[in-house]
């Protein structure tokens, strides 16, 4: 039978050595007691810095989907209006609300009396956005 070490003796059969100078913990009962540092503040520190950063990311995904909303929004009122000309990319068209359905039209509110829903721009992307008038 082998030389056999005691239990408490921390003996590497590989190396065929003591370790225990080498380990991070105590091997003994009688060692150095391992103190757990309290990591609590620091993990409230993370919380609310992750919230808050999480927070502003919400915000920002609901104004973009407000304004993407906005711009559909647009688009269909504009591409479902009558009109019976081919818009230009980048002029500004005006539209009316007729008795039965929207219309688009050339003519600004200031030269025709017509109940006046907006003033909206073909984007290059064909997407209506409306501007201020």
């Amino acid at each position: 039978m082998k030389n056999k070490k005691p239990d408490q003796v921390v003996w590497d059969p590989e190396q065929e050595d003591y370790i225990a100078r080498l380990l991070p913990y105590a091997s003994q009962a009688s060692g150095p007691v391992i103190q757990v540092p309290n990591v609590d503040a620091f993990k409230q520190k993370g919380v609310e810095k992750v919230s808050k950063q999480l927070q502003t990311e919400l915000e920002e995904l609901q104004s973009k989907i407000k304004d993407f909303v906005k711009s559909a929004s647009d688009t269909q009122k504009v591409y479902t209006a009558k009109f019976k000309f081919e818009p230009l990319v980048g002029e500004t068209y005006f539209l009316y609300q007729g008795e039965k359905d929207a219309y688009l039209s050339l003519i600004g509110p200031d030269q025709w009396k017509k109940k006046f829903i907006g003033a909206f721009r073909l984007s290059s992307e064909y997407k209506w956005e409306e501007v201020p008038w």
